[in-house]
């Protein structure tokens, strides 16, 4: 008899530990896309939201608009739109700052230490930025972790101080960006893709 009662105990415990090593932290992301781009897109950083705010036909393509919020002490700083768009084959295109051309602002079939150049005007000059691959990386918040998160170096060749590298994991994209020049970044604490909401800490 002493043994019939323990039998379901045994299982409970069992249940219990099992579900325990479940948790593993891990988001449940089954999209590879690195930039998804849907309308309706928010990512939000400590002090900065992007959202993908709508779409629009700009030299004959279709580029997805990123509203791009800044805030200090929670109060609106300034706001700012970037235009992308997608091919379907992991390369992401930006649209130049006077809305001129475009350039390949990601390419996510590289490997490790690949590297391209290409020149916009953002700031007001035709800049020439070389971009450079670097190996994959698992990145890791205070209770979760994405795996296979993709890198790159943006490096402006003559402009003092603008370099720096963003992460991209699949599934949500940008999750940190940091200057190498002045050691300062920010990281991901919130995403909704494609009405799915992640949350990280």
């Amino acid at each position: 008899m002493k043994a019939k009662r323990l039998v379901p105990f045994v299982f409970v415990l069992i249940a219990l530990f099992s579900a325990c090593d479940d948790d593993t932290n891990i988001p449940v992301i089954e999209s590879t896309d690195y930039f998804p781009i849907h309308i309706g897109d928010t990512w939000e950083y400590k002090n900065h939201i992007r959202k993908v705010s709508g779409s629009e036909m700009i030299n004959n393509k279709e580029y997805r608009v990123i509203t791009h919020e800044t805030y200090r002490a929670d109060t609106l700083y300034y706001t700012y739109k970037t235009y992308f768009r997608t091919t379907g084959n992991n390369k992401v295109y930006q649209l130049n700052g006077d809305q001129s051309g475009e350039y390949l602002f990601a390419d996510f079939n590289l490997n490790a230490d690949d590297s391209w150049t290409y020149t916009n005007n953002s700031f007001g000059s035709d800049d020439e930025w070389t971009v450079t691959s670097l190996p994959e990386i698992t990145f890791e918040f205070d209770d979760t972790e994405l795996e296979n998160c993709k890198r790159f170096f943006y490096n402006a060749m003559l402009i003092v101080d603008e370099e720096h590298t963003i992460v991209f994991a699949a599934g949500i994209g940008e999750i940190n960006s940091f200057s190498n020049a002045w050691g300062l970044g920010d990281t991901i604490q919130s995403a909704t893709i494609n009405g799915v909401t992640y949350r990280f800490k």
